[in-house]
């Protein structure tokens, strides 16, 4: 099913989709995480650029919506909320900030961290495109590691996709964060595979 979602994701942006065994390979190791009894409950995929991470985490999207289609909704005031929730890390920042000095006007944004917090499965694309920590007003921001941490504190699901090794996030971060890493994600190295935009 993943591998399918993966082909829709792909042709839904008109592209053809490149058959590769290393991508077949990642699929067959995530597919494996999803069903096993492992204690892991985050998910991250790191590697090269153009090598289909984003293209996972979009089909994962919608393969959750897809399985989910009959389901009733369900109560509001429950965590974690039921659903999933994609973005990009810089997008994070952006509402970590409208969060940490609200107002009238950013109140969406507010309203959008709180449930970025505490949706059932967060995903956030293309982590360490973000500066580490931002300064808004004076505030030091450290959106990405704030979210991370609140969530392993509360075991929520955590789908992470970057161009930076298990081993870079220590140094763009800081070693708690790489160890909460190493706890709480499978990891799915990419490593060198080659880039689907390179014809």
């Amino acid at each position: 099913m993943l591998y399918t979602a993966c082909r829709a994701e792909v042709a839904s942006r008109s592209r053809s989709f490149v058959e590769s065994e290393a991508y077949k390979h990642h699929l067959y190791d995530i597919a494996k995480w999803l069903t096993s009894e492992s204690s892991t409950f985050g998910l991250f995929i790191c590697g090269g650029v153009g090598n289909g991470k984003t293209t996972i985490l979009k089909a994962l999207q919608s393969l959750l919506k897809l399985l989910r289609s009959k389901d009733f909704v369900t109560n509001e005031h429950e965590r974690p909320k039921r659903g999933f929730i994609l973005t990009t890390a810089k997008d994070l920042v952006r509402v970590a900030k409208a969060y940490n000095s609200p107002t009238k006007e950013n109140s969406n944004y507010v309203s959008c961290y709180n449930q970025i917090k505490d949706i059932e499965v967060l995903a956030i694309d293309d982590l360490g495109t973000e500066p580490s920590e931002s300064v808004h007003y004076g505030d030091y921001v450290t959106a990405v590691v704030d979210v991370i941490s609140y969530r392993y504190d509360n075991q929520f699901c955590t789908l992470v996709t970057s161009n930076l090794s298990a081993k870079d996030i220590a140094q763009y971060y800081d070693e708690r964060i790489a160890d909460r890493f190493r706890e709480m994600m499978c990891i799915i190295n990419f490593a060198n595979d080659k880039s689907f935009r390179v014809t």
